[in-house]
């Protein structure tokens, strides 16, 4: 048994890495946001669009992205894409986990099968996970009786 408490230690602090690195990722996301918009502005300032330092070019770039309004008619968003030839742009996508969620609601409905028509399309995929969650008074009690504690 100790050598799976010890394996729960590794797989916690795992997955709190994994938290604190993604804390970490947004943060310095923002900082080179905020340092890129300084440093442009300080080479807009003294007209110095290229400068090198420690073997690197940086070079000021005037770039535009364009960005979809999230809130906006899809329907005559992808009408006008089409209308203006762009059509072989869109992609139509379906969202992994509710996908996951879809076909397992049809594996249900079709007596633990997944329906013929999805075998050439989706590939099921069985594997054991380890659900983590916060350990309540009643679920720590109940876990050391059946330990035998």
């Amino acid at each position: 048994m100790a050598d799976i408490f010890t394996l729960i230690d590794e797989y916690k602090g795992l997955l709190d890495e994994k938290d604190r690195l993604k804390d970490a990722t947004t943060e310095n996301n923002k900082e080179l946001e905020k340092k890129r918009k300084e440093l442009a502005q300080a080479m807009i300032d003294a007209e110095s669009p290229k400068v090198s330092r420690g073997g690197f070019l940086y070079s000021l770039q005037d770039k535009t992205k364009y960005n979809k309004i999230g809130d906006c008619d899809e329907d005559g968003f992808f009408e006008t894409l089409e209308e203006h030839g762009l059509g072989d742009i869109i992609k139509r996508t379906v969202n992994a986990q509710t996908l996951n969620g879809a076909m397992a609601g049809l594996v249900e409905e079709n007596d633990g099968e997944l329906p013929e028509d999805f075998e050439e399309y989706i590939k099921p995929y069985q594997y054991y996970d380890v659900a983590k969650r916060k350990e309540t008074n009643k679920a720590a009690k109940n876990a050391k009786k059946k330990k035998g504690e």
